[in-house]
Order: C-alpha cells, then structure tokens, then sequence
C-alpha cells in the first residue's frame, strides 16, 4: 500500500513528465509548510486522505474559503484504492469585481463540464458556497499509472474549456486576473517547493530545535546577504527588488497580484523593516553610516544650539537588525536596558502629571539635600534647577540610559563628578546621580511589572552595546532589507568606508571570523549583523561611473537582468510580428553596433490584457518617450547606426535637395560634409511629422524595422 507521502511523490512526478511535454500541465505545489507537513507537495492531509493542486493562476478570497476557484485532488482509501475528481469552489456572495467574474467563471462552466465530464455532487441552490464536482472515469483505481492516464485525458477536455471561458470574460473585462501558470511562476514555485525540502532534510540531520537554530538557517542562505541585480535599462531591477525583499523577510507573494505585492511593501516600508535609498554622486559617508549634524538637545548646559552626532540610514537598520535579535534573545542585559527605558518613560508621565497639578517635585541629591524639577522639555528631557535657583541643568534620557548600563550601583559611587563623567562627559553629576536615582527607586513600586512601549533609538542601542557574539550565534531575529538603487552612481569608497569589509558574510556579528569597527564620530564599535540584507540594482547603460568598486564587486553577488522574449505581457501581435519578435529584433541589431550592456529592457514593450486589444497606441507612446532617447543617447547621436536599428520607417535621410546651402562667398568651398538625418515622429501634431513620406504609418514603419516589405503599400 502507498503511503500517504509516496502516493504525493508518485502524482508529483507523473505531472512533472506530464508537464516536459505540455507547459498547460504547469502546476501549484505548497509553497508554506505547517508542522507535520514539512514534506508535502501539495496542499491537503494525511489525516483526511487528500492532496490537491491547480493549472491556473485565479485570484479570489472570501471569509472561511481555502485552496483555489479551480483544483484537482485525489484521494485514497486505507484499502488501497486511488482516485481523483476536478472541483469549482466559490462564494455566491462576493465583494470585489475579482471575486464576480470568478464566480461568473464557475457559473458558465458547470453545465458544460456537467455534459462533456459529468459531475458527482454539486451544492445546494440554498448554501453560500458554489461548489460542484466532476466524476472519475472509474469510481476507483488500483493502478496510479491507469488512474493518471485518465487524469490527463479529462485535462484534455476540461483545460481548453477552461481558458476558452477565461478568454470570454476577460474580453468583457480586461481586469480579470486568469490565466494558466506560466513557465517562469512555475519555476517559482518549484524553487520554493526545492528550499522547504532541502531545509527539512538538512533540519533532519542537524536534529536542532528552531530557538537553537543560528539567525542564518538553511532557508535564509539561499538568499544571498548581499547581492546586486544588474542589467540595461527597462530589464525590471527596481521592480525584482520589492519582490525579493518580501521574500527575504519572509513573506509569501504567490498569488498575490502586483497591487498587493506593492501594498505590502509599502507597509513593510513604513515599518522600517526595509529601506529603500538611491546612491547618487552626492551621497556620503555621514549619510550613510554616521556624521555631524545640528541637533537640539544641547550637550552642555546653557547651550541652545549644538552640533550632535547622528546616525546614518545604513547604521539605524543595523542597529534596528541587532535588536531585533536582542529581544528574541532576551538576555539580562537586553532586559535591564528596556527595563530602565520602561521606567524612565513611566517616571516622566508620573512628573508631568504632578506639575500639571502645580505640585512641587523634589528629587534627593547624594549629599542629602534636595533639587526641583523646573519642567520637562519638548524633547523629553528633564529640567532640574537648585531652590531658590534661577540656573537650571538638563538631564536627557540617552545619558541617563548610559549611566545606567555604566553603574551597577548608585551606592557603590564615590566620586560623582569623576565616575560620572567619564560615561557622559561634562554634564551636571549632581542633577543626573538625582534623577537616577529617583528612577532606581521606582522599580520597587513597579515590583518588575512594565509596560511593553516604542523604544527610542538611543535604548535600542545600549541594548546592542550589550549583546555578546554567542547573542547573534545562537537566535534568530527577523530579516531587514537595504535596497540601494543604482549603486554604482555613488563614491562607493567614501559612501561605505571601513564598513566594506563588514558586510561580509563571515565578517558578520556571530560569525567565526566577526568584524567590529570604531567610527570615527562617535567612537563607538560598531559590527554589521547577520540579518541585514542588501540588495543594489546597477545600470549597467549608465555612463555616469565608469566602473563599480572592486572592493564592493568582491562582496556582492551578481545576478543578470537581461531583456527577457518569453512573458506573457510581450505575447500580443502589432504589423504582423510578435512583440517579443520586434524586442528582439532591435537587440540583435544593438548588440552587433554596441554590446549588451546597452540593450532594452522588456518593460518597454509590456501591454497588460486591454492594451493588447489595440497594441499601437502605448508601442508608439514608447517608441518616443524610451526608446527612441535611449538610442540617441546610446549612439551619441550618430544616426545612420540609429537608422540602421529602426529602419528607414523611423529615420530620415535627407537628400541633396534637402540640405542647407552655404552663405555667399563661401559656396564653393570645401568643407567635409556629412549626411543630414531626422527622427520621423508618427504622433499627432509633431513638429517633426513633415518628414513621414507619403502612405507611411506607425506600422508599416514596424514592418520595415522587421525587414518585411511595405513598398507597394506606399503611395506614389
């Protein structure tokens, strides 16, 4: 008798030789894993005796609903028998046009797949649900091999009815998301399905439990900590990167059409789980990593305006990353900090309240006398004065955080000014050692029991300055994603500084080999952890830096963008030819006169579903908004090469008759003369459209790029 997992292998692999033949057999597998279903192919039970899958990509969702609108399971039965069925699921009650049509999708199909297949059970007219299922060829099989050959020929029926209905509701609306898996989400899924598997066997063998799992796990290092995608313009490298950053921090997108693919970015965004930043030539270190910037909270007492140092963008998502990991560790120390930081918060809101209330707020100082608090500034901070005083001193919670990781005890303080001030500076001891103190004090009252709060950077950071190398080894934390954005048109070196050898993988907080650095600003150590990733996109058309650092192409891994001929998006026909025949045409053509780096990307000639009804308008639209400019840049102006990539449809060769003559007195004289070009623009009310010959078009000026002949289709 089979078993449950190789009754799942066995149906895998007859679909997957199946599907070498025939890609309209492309199907889903699971792509997440709960416990006990770590070795599954497909979503479905052991415990219920099912497994199913799908060939369509058909987005709907509905309160209580699971699986997708259109599935093929199979079943079996403790005695060996085998058997499958073809099942429509949908709510009759649907709340977004997707979930309509879906609906409307199911309807016309049930009476016909009610008379080509036969249906075995179908829902009530009373029930919320639409739901029907199609009969086996037999009632069972003992035989998977005669089960799946009948499997195949009811896919041979149900298959082309299937698009064929798709095909009719997304004439009437464009907007319907439908359509057969292709190769390339296939391969997702696969790779996917390939990473699950190949992480539970390696789990298998470590036999480790998930909190003893190092932060980079098997299923994290296939993406590589720090890569860069890089190809011509148009090649979709912005557009991969929001999908890989979800993925790297570990969020599922399959199935998700790009709108929600977007909106969850944007969410993850506005989390400050992932940072999206764009190098340019101005950029620098002390954006970057760390500088010197105007602040308001003086450093001295009397100041109003000084220069502080601040963070860059690249040094918060470490220190964000760090304590992602810090809290999941959940040290002592982690502890004391964000046990003080809950405190001090608590002990502001007690003070603010007694000076609304006009009471007096008096704090002991380590001589035994007293000091008041004046008031609590707008950044927070505490403004002590002496009685009677009309000089006060201002006591921030950052240098109090400090002291308090400094000093185990207030008691064990002799000297104030000299212990003090070596953790914070010159500041005022006597105001901070009472403030302190007042809040070791709280604790007692608390007995422990803190709120959960926001911390603040500065708390965040007393924790990671007490995290150990075995914090980083031994937990996990939750991945953050830099994406830098034409990395190369940055000073890399002055950008990134001693932090370059950092990034590397085994130069990572809790690895081996872990680097620590001292920044030059702040003087503080500084290490990169193991679960910040970053991701660069590089131009490879940009000739605004003439090559990417070496230093930096050492760290990063490089994955190609090229122009891609095979999406769905290219496949419509415009003058005869395929869109994905004209791309290629013109690349073919720039790669013999340039080289592949100077190719154009597919994004240019990408039509969604309504646009492929009339091709013309958004082809032309692009020929002279990217097309066009990108080819007079790439050449420099040299517009025979141009002409000789579009055609004489797209370029203009001026004749004799045509060009200028000189100025009298200089007609005869020998100047090095050179032939006179101009771009034929087809849009409406263009300057340049004197130059479209007679009975020339858009598309006959295609036709002429793709060497057909339109001659006797012009007018004499």
């Amino acid at each position: 008798m089979l078993s449950y997992q190789e009754y799942e292998k066995a149906v895998y692999d007859s679909l997957m030789e199946k599907r070498k033949s025939d890609n309209r057999y492309n199907f889903s597998v699971r792509q997440k894993a709960s416990n006990g279903a770590e070795k599954d192919y497909f979503i479905g039970t052991e415990k219920g005796k099912y497994f199913g899958t799908t060939f369509w990509k058909i987005n709907v969702g509905f309160p209580g609903s699971a699986g997708d609108l259109i599935n093929i399971f199979f079943w079996y039965t403790p005695d060996s028998k085998l058997g499958y069925y073809f099942e429509c699921n949908q709510t009759k009650n649907p709340d977004n046009d997707q979930n309509k049509w879906a609906l409307e999708l199911i309807k016309k199909l049930e009476p016909i797949l009610e008379e080509k297949i036969g249906l075995a059970k179908k829902s009530k007219p009373s029930q919320k649900i639409l739901n029907y299922k199609t009969k086996g060829r037999q009632a069972s099989y003992t035989s998977l091999g005669d089960m799946m050959e009948d499997v195949f020929k009811d896919g041979e029926v149900i298959i082309p009815l299937v698009n064929q209905e798709i095909d009719k509701i997304k004439t009437k609306h464009p907007q319907f998301v439908a359509h057969q898996f292709t190769d390339e989400e296939f391969d997702q899924m696969q790779e996917k399905l390939k990473n699950r598997m190949d992480k539970d066997s390696s789990t298998d063998q470590e036999k480790v439990s998930d909190e003893e799992v190092h932060v980079q796990s098997e299923e994290l290092l296939r993406f590589p900590l720090n890569q860069i995608l890089f190809g011509p313009p148009g090649t979709g490298k912005t557009y991969h990167t929001v999908n890989e950053a979800l993925q790297i921090i570990g969020i599922d997108i399959s199935g998700l059409i790009r709108a929600e693919i977007k909106e969850e970015f944007d969410k993850k965004i506005k989390e400050g789980q992932i940072v999206f930043t764009t190098f340019h030539q101005s950029m620098s270190y002390e954006e970057f990593i760390e500088g010197i910037k105007p602040g308001l909270e003086p450093e001295k007492d009397g100041e109003e305006v000084i220069y502080k140092i601040e963070p860059g963008l690249f040094k918060k998502l470490s220190i964000e990353a760090s304590f992602d990991i810090a809290k999941f560790r959940k040290s002592k120390g982690t502890a004391e900090v964000l046990d003080f930081s809950n405190l001090h918060d608590m002990f502001i809101e007690e003070v603010q309240e007694r000076l609304i209330n006009e009471e007096e707020v008096e704090l002991k100082t380590k001589s035994g006398g007293t000091v008041l608090i004046d008031s609590i500034s707008q950044q927070g901070n505490i403004i002590i004065k002496h009685h009677n005083g009309t000089r006060t001193y201002t006591v921030s919670k950052g240098r109090l955080t400090k002291l308090q990781a400094a000093i185990d005890s207030l008691d064990s303080v002799s000297n104030i000014n000299d212990e003090f001030r070596e953790v914070i500076g010159g500041s005022n001891s006597s105001a901070y050692w009472s403030v302190l103190n007042a809040i070791k004090q709280m604790t007692k009252r608390a007995n422990g029991k803190v709120e959960e709060k926001t911390y603040t950077y500065n708390d965040k950071v007393e924790v990671v300055k007490k995290m150990i190398k075995e914090d980083f080894y031994t937990a996990k934390g939750k991945n953050y994603v830099l994406i830098i954005d034409e990395i190369n048109r940055g000073n890399v070196s002055q950008i990134f500084g001693e932090l370059i050898t950092l990034i590397e993988e085994d130069k990572r907080l809790g690895k081996n080999e872990a680097l620590e650095v001292s920044l030059p600003y702040s003087k503080e150590k500084f290490g990169v952890p193991p679960n910040l990733y970053i991701i660069g996109t590089m131009n490879t058309a940009d000739r605004s830096v003439e090559a990417l650092d070496t230093a930096l192409r050492r760290r990063f891994s490089f994955t190609e963008m090229p122009p891609r001929y095979d999406l769905t998006g290219l496949d419509y026909g415009f003058a005869g030819v395929k869109g994905s025949e004209i791309l290629m045409k013109i690349n073919k053509r720039i790669e013999k006169l340039l080289d592949r780096d100077h190719l154009l990307g597919h994004s240019y000639f990408l039509l969604n579903e309504q646009e492929k009804q009339q091709p013309e308008a958004k082809l032309l639209d692009s020929f002279y908004r990217n097309i066009i400019p990108l080819l007079q840049e790439y050449f420099f102006g040299d517009y025979a090469k141009i002409g000789a990539i579009l055609g004489s449809g797209f370029v203009y060769a001026e004749n004799e008759s045509d060009q200028a003559e000189f100025a009298t007195g200089y007609e005869n004289e020998d100047f090095a003369e050179k032939d006179i070009y101009q771009i034929i623009d087809y849009r409406p009310n263009q300057p340049v459209s004197r130059y479209i010959q007679p009975g020339m078009t858009f598309e006959k000026a295609i036709r002429l790029l793709m060497n057909q002949q339109v001659e006797q289709e012009i007018e004499s």
